[in-house]
């Protein structure tokens, strides 16, 4: 029986790019499944009787069986449109959505017992900043002084503690998703003016911290018991200065070698979260704080191997096979 490693993405994803050519070099059997393709382009055949779970490939003319899955990399899947379905009206297309969104659903729950980068259930748990804080705050990182109200009361309260020197981000992700005009939300400095109205601010829960002075931020992607450090010059630029990504200029990046005791917290935050996998948001203060912002448990990191020449794509290609046990003839 013949072992693969399976990728769950879509085909915008440049990330995966770098895990197949790895996967290709060491010649590594693997699917890369870009689940928008299902079902026109690829079919779902799930006999649960016979336990025979496999999807077809109609382009490349193969059948998957989901046995033969030694380990699964979880990256960017997303829905199909199914704009090829003229004929349909947006009411039967939400349906059909939905529909396809509970057989993405049931594959993760047929692979449960695979080795998972990260497993879909504990990305979603890990995702909650709210969460993210409390644990790093039992480990011991530093955090920034944080609030998430709608009571105007304790936010102006707050600011007043800050010297009115606070900012805001959302508690989610600033991704707003649009067909037409799809906008990002950025951490951002707040002014006193925008909290004259407090009928406005007790309508809906904001998220504030206090503004910190950093020399660096630091971007710390975690594989395994493996700790990579990018130190980003997010200062030099005024728009970088608050949130480096939204600098319209290249920022210079650097490595950056961690404290001990730094790292060690970041495997333990890993550890925590169940996760095998992340990118961790630190800034270090002007004080050499090092200070915890928030954790992304299917962060991006592309970016930082081919700036800093990290052996990421290898390191992680190295956890699906070992954590799969994938034997390499």
């Amino acid at each position: 029986m013949m072992k693969i490693v399976l990728i769950l993405t879509s085909k915008d994803d440049v990330t995966v790019d770098f895990i197949v050519k790895e996967l290709k070099d060491r010649e590594i059997a693997y699917y890369r499944l870009n689940t928008e393709d299902m079902p026109d382009k690829i079919s779902i055949d799930f006999n649960i009787n016979n336990n025979d779970y496999r999807i077809i490939d109609n382009i490349k003319n193969v059948s998957i069986s989901f046995l033969d899955v030694c380990s699964v990399y979880y990256r960017r899947p997303v829905l199909n449109s199914f704009s090829y379905m003229e004929s349909i009206n947006t009411q039967e297309k939400n349906f059909l959505k939905n529909e396809m969104a509970y057989v993405l659903e049931g594959i993760y729950k047929i692979l449960k017992d695979k080795y998972w980068l990260n497993n879909v259930y504990d990305i979603r748990q890990a995702e909650n900043k709210i969460h993210q804080l409390q644990i790093a705050k039992e480990i011991g990182f530093k955090i920034p002084l944080s609030l998430i109200s709608n009571q105007s009361k304790s936010i102006n309260s707050f600011r007043n503690y800050c010297d009115n020197n606070c900012i805001i981000k959302p508690i989610k992700s600033g991704n707003m998703e649009d067909s037409i005009a799809p906008k990002v939300i950025f951490t951002t400095k707040i002014h006193s003016e925008q909290f004259e109205d407090s009928d406005r601010i007790e309508s809906f829960p904001i998220f504030i911290q206090n503004n910190i002075h950093k020399k660096y931020d630091l971007r710390c992607t975690v594989i395994g018991d493996e700790v990579y450090t990018a130190q980003i010059h997010s200062q030099i630029i005024k728009d970088s200065e608050i949130d480096w990504r939204r600098s319209q200029d290249i920022l210079e990046h650097q490595k950056h070698e961690l404290p001990y005791e730094i790292k060690r917290k970041c495997l333990e935050l890993n550890k925590r979260l169940n996760l095998n996998f992340s990118a961790i948001d630190l800034i270090l203060d002007q004080d050499e704080n090092y200070i915890f912002l928030e954790i992304n448990p299917n962060g991006q990191w592309a970016w930082i191997e081919k700036r800093l020449e990290f052996p990421l794509s290898k390191r992680i290609v190295d956890l699906l096979i070992e954590g799969g046990n994938y034997s390499v003839k």
